[in-house]
């Protein structure tokens, strides 16, 4: 049976990283070219509305960017969301003051859509995803600090075998940085689980409620 989709509040998905650069831009587009173009491609999932937010960290006063001539502009990390599948994109640029209301500003303008992929760090720490995917990359050098804490919460984990973690991280759903064929079914099906059964959550929550 395909999910009830009449839900009040989008499900939201983290991606983070041990350090820029590992790869999470590249992630959600292959997320969103998957689910959101074509048909049905998973029997857990329906078809369903995806929106991206981007984070971007500044030292300016925070801006909450929608227009589609900014977002759409060649070589920008929005665009390529764009190009990938989302339905909306909003691009997010501050500084850690005002994060958190820019943050829930951008969700609300997204809040017509049934899921949404949140990029960064900080989004993940204030917005609290209803799933977590944590990239590691192999430069331990370059991997910010305490991000073991972070990682916690994710409930999948990228990073190649020879990238030694934190015993608490052993225990999640781990696939490899490489996304060969059998890995992306493998993931995407982890995947298409978890948001089946926190949408079956949220569900029965606004029923309860």
């Amino acid at each position: 049976m395909l999910w009830d989709i009449s839900l009040k509040s989008p499900i939201l998905i983290g991606i983070g990283a041990s350090h820029s650069g590992s790869g999470k831009t590249f992630l959600a587009s292959r997320i969103l070219k998957y689910f959101s173009l074509n048909p049905a491609p998973n029997p857990l999932i329906p078809v369903l509305k995806w929106g991206a937010i981007k984070y971007t960290r500044t030292a300016s006063s925070p801006e909450i960017i929608s227009d589609r001539t900014i977002l759409r502009e060649e070589g920008k990390d929005t665009c390529r969301l764009l190009a990938a599948g989302a339905t909306d994109v909003v691009w997010v640029r501050s500084g850690t003051l005002g994060l958190a209301e820019a943050l829930a500003a951008a969700v609300t303008r997204l809040s017509h859509l049934d899921l949404i992929i949140v990029e960064g760090n900080s989004a993940i720490e204030f917005l609290n995803p209803d799933v977590v995917i944590f990239i590691f990359g192999k430069e331990r050098a370059h991997w910010k600090p305490h991000i073991d804490r972070l990682a916690a919460r994710a409930d999948i984990i990228f990073a190649d075998d020879d990238v030694q973690l934190h015993a608490d991280l052993q225990a999640k759903q781990r696939f490899p940085r490489g996304l060969s064929e059998d890995v992306s079914k493998g993931f995407v099906t982890a995947l298409a689980r978890m948001v089946h059964e926190r949408r079956a959550e949220t569900r029965d929550a606004e029923k309860g409620g």
